[in-house]
């Protein structure tokens, strides 16, 4: 009898001892759980390879194994071996943009397939708009200096650049380079390029950037009588530039103030409109002295508000327009974030 006890005493413990190993044994995840894993980490070694060549994201043909800067690669958990480009379970595709800025990346799965975006965060973008920006505005003033030097004649498109006559003038030693792909910028179509036409006159001149974000940037200039003329309508000009960052942070305060909601064109006025009313330092024309007021001629002003705290404003220079609008800060997302680019 005491033998029978023990013996079920021994089966039972055992068979406990079986079932508690069993139950702590992690759950094997799915092939297709596995495969998004996969997938994700593919994504990955893209966007680390990006981010080391500038935000300039590798070709279709470099996306393989032993060809990204790394030699870990993801694995097929159907085959136990690397994954393939391909369009069955267990495969990828990749897909990148013509100027390499964004991607698309397919995994697929027994069940479905997942599917990634990623690219140059919009931020970024803004930033590189930005900085082009100032080096065309840099350029045209290196235009104006070569006509002030050639008794008002602009130059012809041949010799806009940073070897050419424009560039190689004596006070001249900084010629400014494009952000996306940090050579010296040069007349092209791309981002962070410009086109320059002249007149048959050679009296007056267009300069578009082609930006990424927004339409191009355009600066326009005609002769000036004298040198000391241009150099005060360049002053004025540099003026009204600042004058206009300050309206569009006048803009920006107004929505963070009234839950998102930008100013009406009635409202963005000096005052008595509600926003020149609460600041009493509202920019001033140079050539008047008065409060910058809506218009078109130089010295004015044009503000148009849009859809999803969106607006245009544009201050008007004596040589062209400069653009100052913009998203405002929305009151929920005051800082911005270096997010996924927009759609």
């Amino acid at each position: 009898m005491i033998r029978r006890t023990a013996l079920i005493f021994g089966v039972a413990l055992l068979a406990a001892i079986w079932f508690g190993a069993g139950a702590a044994a992690p759950a094997r995840a799915s092939a297709d759980t596995q495969m998004r894993d996969a997938v994700m980490a593919l994504r990955g070694l893209i966007d680390r390879e990006g981010a080391a060549d500038f935000f300039t994201y590798p070709t279709k043909s470099n996306v393989r194994a032993g060809h990204l800067d790394d030699p870990w690669w993801p694995v097929n958990p159907w085959t136990g071996r690397r994954m393939t480009a391909g369009v069955s379970r267990g495969h990828y595709r990749y897909e990148v943009s013509a100027d390499r800025r964004r991607y698309r990346l397919i995994g697929y799965l027994d069940r479905g397939r997942i599917v990634l975006e990623g690219g140059m965060p919009k931020t970024i973008m803004l930033a590189y708009d930005h900085r082009s920006e100032e080096g065309i505005n840099l350029i045209r003033q290196y235009i104006e200096d070569y006509a002030a030097a050639h008794d008002g004649v602009y130059p012809l498109p041949s010799e806009v650049s940073d070897v050419g006559p424009v560039g190689s003038q004596p006070r001249h030693r900084y010629w400014p380079s494009n952000p996306w792909d940090h050579y010296n910028m040069t007349q092209r179509a791309d981002h962070g390029s410009f086109s320059y036409e002249v007149a048959a006159d050679r009296a007056s001149y267009t300069l578009r950037l082609h930006r990424a974000l927004k339409p191009d940037y355009v600066l326009t200039g005609t002769t000036v009588t004298s040198p000391w003329q241009q150099l005060l309508t360049s002053l004025e000009d540099e003026i009204l530039r600042r004058s206009g960052r300050i309206l569009a942070g006048y803009v920006g305060q107004w929505g963070l103030q009234h839950a998102g909601t930008l100013p009406t064109v009635t409202e963005f006025a000096p005052a008595p409109g509600a926003v020149g009313s609460a600041h009493s330092d509202w920019p001033q024309d140079p050539s008047s002295g008065a409060a910058i007021q809506p218009g078109t001629s130089p010295g004015s002003y044009t503000y148009a508000p849009g859809a999803a705290e969106a607006y245009t404003l544009t201050v008007h220079l004596h040589s062209g327009n400069f653009q100052a609008g913009g998203t405002a800060p929305s009151p929920a997302e005051p800082a911005r974030s270096a997010g996924s680019p927009g759609s």
